[in-house]
């Protein structure tokens, strides 16, 4: 199992934290997750060599091992709309109160290709997810043709509500623009019309990439079947662990933890 696709679809759907030395991928992600059972949406991305496409429904409901009321959430990637052949595919419980968080986050299971589901450890989730911890709280939106400063040189400009067109109809939504001083780093419209992540249309202007709600309902059923706990689950360990010619190597040109680099 790849952890750069676990890794980059969790970012993608705004999983990671929203610290701005990071980089802000959709700052109106909602910092709780309120979606009732049954929800699902399904957003096209375009930019790359083909269309690619991402699907999040809300299967089942539950408490977590900290007593948090929490949801099932499926998470699948593929190239055709209605996943009949998905690349990956992920089952996340995630906390109500936290959201889609490295905090809100408390199991995790992964799979791509015809791979078995398999469950992520909890000492390796930091891997997918980044490390748990207290995060500030998130400023609060603008009103409309104000600015809101994310960081050295970038504001937040949203835009009044109007009707949006997308592959799913028309949605009356909000419009956001992120920039880094005079250059549009991405463009999103925020709709409450919209399942889960309210999110409607995203784009990045400078790498001509964009994702647009395609489907929604409120029908979803559970598709991906945990596996048995007795089953082997996904650890990882630190690059320490590895043989000498294995480990990464540091700015100074010598492997972490050894006195040169040769095998």
């Amino acid at each position: 199992m790849s952890t750069l696709v676990c890794a980059l679809s969790l970012v993608l759907m705004g999983a990671a934290p929203m610290d701005v030395s990071r980089g802000m991928l959709f700052e109106a992600a909602p910092e709780r997750l309120d979606a009732r059972v049954g929800e699902w949406v399904t957003y096209q991305m375009d930019g790359g060599p083909q269309p690619g496409f991402l699907r999040l429904a809300v299967v089942a409901e539950q408490k977590d091992a900290q007593g948090r009321d929490a949801v099932w959430v499926e998470l699948e990637l593929g190239q055709h709309p209605a996943m009949k052949a998905p690349l990956a595919q992920f089952l996340l419980l995630v906390a109500r109160d936290t959201g889609l968080s490295a905090n809100g986050v408390s199991r995790l299971f992964v799979t791509q290709g015809f791979e078995k589901l398999q469950e992520v450890d909890t000492a390796a989730l930091p891997f997918f997810l980044g490390s748990p911890g207290k995060q500030p709280p998130r400023p609060a939106l603008p009103p409309p043709s104000a600015r809101l400063p994310v960081g050295e040189g970038s504001t937040v400009r949203r835009g009044p509500p109007a009707r949006l067109m997308t592959f799913a109809g028309t949605v009356t939504a909000e419009p956001l623009e992120v920039r880094h001083r005079q250059l549009v780093l991405k463009r999103y419209w925020v709709s409450r019309e919209i399942p889960i992540l309210h999110l409607a249309r995203l784009e990045f202007p400078p790498i001509r990439y964009s994702m647009e709600v395609r489907d929604h309902g409120l029908d979803a059923r559970p598709r991906l079947v945990p596996p048995s706990p007795s089953d082997k689950k996904i650890t990882l360990e630190p690059a320490s662990h590895l043989p000498p010619h294995f480990q990464p190597v540091s700015q100074s040109g010598t492997a972490w933890g050894t006195e040169d680099n040769r095998p």
